[in-house]
């Protein structure tokens, strides 16, 4: 979704090779919070999924910043001290919801046709990826809002690095915009993923209706030119 996920102050200022490989690393190597900590039993990876999940629709219900621990742990209905032997903080809670959810999106990335996919092509997959965040609202809409928030958390903007790597593996146009010196078709690509990630959230928020179908045909309309070099 973007670009979307990630600041254009913060594009325009790292080093995006540097970015791409930071993300490449988390993905294949999977060099996370969720992962170093990884459960070494059933109990530990059922108790941190209720964790997460819990955390997950407080987050989205009241806010990130204005959830504290201690409401996560009364939610996940455990003590605030079995909370911190899996998550010190709600950033490390927030990595592992990013992770799960980089997780299950890759699927879906992957299915993008590449390196310049048809219009017919680009439209089935905005499809696609639209019914995937109606099944993923939450985490969707949380990693989207803490992404454009003037401080992001940190998290938030990782998955918005890893979700441009991926992108990057299926279009070249993508791969170009983020290579130094392409400041035009960069601005370019954040304004289209934007526009694609905000559809989506709109479709997943108000179900199928005229005008989300109509934002998503807008989306894809938009990649479709963005690939293809017509801005």
């Amino acid at each position: 979704m973007n670009a979307q996920y990630i600041k254009s102050d913060t594009l325009s200022s790292m080093d995006m090779l540097s970015i791409l490989l930071y993300a490449w690393i988390m993905l294949e190597t999977a060099l996370t919070v969720d992962s170093i900590a990884k459960p070494a039993n059933p109990r530990r990876a059922a108790t941190r999924a209720r964790i997460c999940e819990a955390a997950n629709s407080l987050f989205f219900e009241k806010g990130f910043a204005a959830v504290t621990m201690e409401q996560v742990a009364l939610a996940a209905d455990i003590q605030r001290s079995t909370l911190y032997l899996h998550f010190r903080e709600k950033d490390d809670i927030l990595a592992a919801i990013a992770n799960s959810y980089t997780a299950k999106l890759r699927p879906v990335i992957v299915r993008l046709p590449g390196p310049v996919p048809t219009r017919e092509e680009i439209a089935d997959w905005v499809n696609e990826f639209a019914a995937f965040v109606s099944a993923e609202r939450a985490a969707t809409e949380l990693l989207v809002s803490l992404s454009h928030l003037p401080k992001a958390p940190e998290p938030a903007l990782a998955f918005g690095q890893a979700l441009l790597a991926m992108m990057a593996e299926r279009l070249a146009a993508i791969r170009e915009a983020l290579e130094p010196g392409n400041d035009m078709k960069r601005a370019w690509m954040i304004a289209v993923m934007d526009t694609l990630g905000w559809a989506l959230c709109n479709h997943a928020r108000n179900g199928v209706n005229t005008m989300s179908q109509a934002r998503l045909a807008v989306a894809a309309e938009g990649l479709y030119h963005f690939v293809r070099g017509e801005f």
